[in-house]
């Protein structure tokens, strides 16, 4: 019915709940995650009359957020971003601090290393210069140690963060799944009547959880959310909330991954997470220590070998040949807790070269194997025998078996080197910085010709073997004396009485000739003679017992330091090392501009939901007093009201 008093009641009512609307709005003010309210009034029907279509006052019909869901899109998006970068830089720093520091870096080690190779080969004889190669042998070696522990620290510091934030991914989704519950049972809201604080801490709670992980939300007809995670795994489903888990990664138990219950069994979907912090720590792991430690591995492993190597073609203050300078360890290889058989799989460095930062994954279907580089996904297969030698400069060989269909190893072949260099000598008089071979020209020479050592390239042969600090057989080079240039080559081990090996031969006085190397004789070393020898010249080759001032190995070691021996022959050690250096730096650099712009664009984003949805507590305060005046004014109707009521009974009464 139309009549004043009503009227002016309703609008008592509206303007009553609008400032209690408005009170709500300003006492949140500061809450987090809050959304504006706004009280929707809306005109009673009206009636009809002679006269027309009479008001009948007003009521609130609704109290909504003031929310865009696109906005608030936007902000959990860049809230996932932005806490990725930011973990992303933070630990990309620390490996930056790390590499690059010009004290504890590994530069500075490297160099002092062979800056005291060459103090030796200055002075061979020199005990002190030999002490200072070991001890600056030692320090690199601990500092190789030293860096590749500091990296598992950052390592164990990720299963750590892992651990921590996987139960707090749990909390929320529980949350998120009992605020659904709550929603969708809400009376009211199939006639748009929601439970606006509800939804605000149910959007605030998804925001939470983007700053772990990448989500994708999808509402329901009954006003719940589901959250996706991943490629489409639920996180929550209704009123449900899938738990995860933290499980130890299938080749290596210290490594903490993240579990999906299916059913009754539990799948690792780490390989599938992606986005907020938790997205970061794994993508750092992978993409940063994990490439970094491999790295600064292959470096220990190539030194130790490069340097093992020429060693072993020298001859040391006791006049014995020299012996691995260096010991590193054997590559890594891990049995997947899941394999089917108790097949085991074994792998030894051919050429640290070849070698990638990468590792690998050796799976069997049943019939094959097949390699995989984890880095790019390239595949060496199928793999029909043992031991197999991948193009990255390692062999594998199948140690035990066989394998079942399923069976899969991981490979790594440089992890754990650098934690395993050690040096392998502690008796400066086993430096082996002399040539273990010694050349002579017979001084009744009447040419110009000279012989000296091209090289020498195995030292494991009889010629070096058969007779210890001894050369089998001693060798003279005599040249015709009747014909210019021809020349023959005896067993020296009569002197006065040579036995013929190879002759005659013809010599090249205008390029000068490795005389030993072209002859086929199969030695592990290479003798040349330049110029013009004389008719009767004579030259002998002979082991170089006690030769004490020889530093001809000494400076080939020295000189490792500058030989392109890693990365496909195209780096030295410590261009191999500056290399990481210059990813990590760049990838710090990269790291630390995205995430600062990526802050602005959460800026950006919280600000323009702020904008939408945020309390104005100047606009509130206009609309306090515009509600207040409105229910001053409903009262003086109702006043207005009664007065007419009273005048009409004083009528009556007369």
């Amino acid at each position: 019915m139309s009549n004043p008093l009503n009227i002016g009641i309703s609008g008592l009512l509206a303007a009553q709940r609008s400032l209690t609307v408005t009170s709500n709005n300003v006492s949140n003010a500061n809450t987090e995650g809050y959304s504006r309210q706004r009280a929707e009034i809306s005109n009673r029907e009206p009636v009809y009359s002679p006269g027309g279509y009479l008001g009948t006052g007003a009521d609130v019909v609704n109290v909504r957020r003031v929310y865009d869901s696109f906005i608030n899109g936007q902000v959990v998006t860049n809230t996932t971003r932005a806490s990725y970068l930011e973990v992303s830089y933070e630990y990309a720093s620390q490996m930056d601090n790390l590499l690059a520091d010009p004290q504890a870096g590994l530069t500075p080690a490297l160099q002092d290393f062979f800056a005291a190779a060459q103090g030796v080969a200055n002075d061979p004889s020199s005990i002190p210069a030999r002490q200072v190669m070991l001890t600056s042998a030692e320090s690199l070696a601990n500092r190789f140690d030293v860096m590749s522990r500091r990296m598992n620290e950052l390592r164990d510091n990720v299963n750590i963060e892992v651990s921590n934030i996987v139960p707090e991914v749990n909390s929320l989704a529980r949350e998120i799944a009992s605020l659904n519950m709550a929603i969708s049972r809400s009376p009211g809201i199939y006639s748009g009547r929601m439970p606006n604080d509800l939804m605000d801490k149910r959007d605030q709670l998804i925001t939470q959880l983007s700053q772990y992980i990448d989500v994708q939300t999808v509402e329901q007809s009954n006003f719940a959310i589901n959250v996706y995670i991943g490629k489409g795994q639920a996180l929550v489903a209704d009123t449900e909330a899938q738990e995860l888990s933290v499980i130890p990664n299938p080749y290596d138990s210290s490594q903490m991954d993240v579990g999906y219950a299916n059913g009754a069994t539990t799948v690792n979907i780490t390989s599938l997470l992606s986005g907020g912090r938790l997205g970061g720590l794994l993508d750092q792991r992978k993409e940063v220590l994990d490439p970094s430690e491999n790295a600064l591995g292959r470096i220990a492993v190539a030194l130790s070998e490069t340097f093992n190597a020429q060693h072993r073609k020298g001859m040391d203050l006791n006049s014995e040949l020299g012996e691995d300078f260096f010991s590193v360890g054997t590559p890594e290889v891990l049995a997947s807790s899941n394999n089917g058989s108790a097949a085991t799989v074994t792998a030894t460095i051919t050429d640290p070269n070849l070698l990638s930062d990468s590792d690998y994954r050796l799976s069997f279907d049943g019939t094959y194997f097949t390699l995989t580089r984890l880095s790019d996904g390239r595949g060496e297969g199928p793999i029909t025998a043992f031991p197999f030698t991948s193009a990255d400069g390692f062999s594998i060989d199948l140690a035990s078996g066989p394998a079942a269909a399923g069976d899969s190893f991981l490979i790594r072949p440089t992890r754990s080197m650098a934690r395993s260099l050690e040096v392998a000598i502690d008796d400066t008089a086993k430096i082996a910085a002399a040539a273990p071979l010694r050349v002579d020209a017979d001084l009744a020479n009447i040419g110009s010709g000279q012989i000296s050592l091209s090289g020498i390239s195995d030292t494991t042969g009889p010629e070096f073997t058969t007779t210890p600090v001894a050369l089998t057989p001693p060798l003279l080079i005599e040249f015709d004396a009747a014909t210019p240039n021809q020349y023959r080559i005896f067993d020296n081990t009569t002197p006065g009485s040579p036995v013929l090996i190879s002759g005659p031969n013809t010599y090249d006085p205008v390029t000068g000739m490795d005389v030993v190397a072209d002859n086929g004789l199969g030695y592990g070393y290479e003798v040349r003679i330049d110029g013009e020898p004389g008719l009767g010249d004579r030259f002998t080759v002979g082991y170089n017992a006690q030769g004490v001032s020889d530093n001809s190995n000494m400076l080939s070691l020295a000189g490792l330091q500058t030989t392109n021996s890693m990365l496909g022959g195209t780096a030295s050690f410590l261009d191999a090392y500056a290399g990481i250096i210059t990813d990590i730096g760049t990838k710090t650099h990269q790291a630390d501009i995205a995430n600062q712009a990526q802050q602005t664009l959460l800026r950006q984003a919280v600000n323009a939901r702020e904008a939408v949805s945020g309390v104005n507590l100047d606009e509130e305060a206009a609309n306090m007093m515009r509600f207040q005046q409105a229910y001053q004014a409903s009262a003086q109707v109702i006043a207005a009201a009664r007065g007419m009521f009273d005048t009409l009974l004083g009528a009556v009464r007369r």
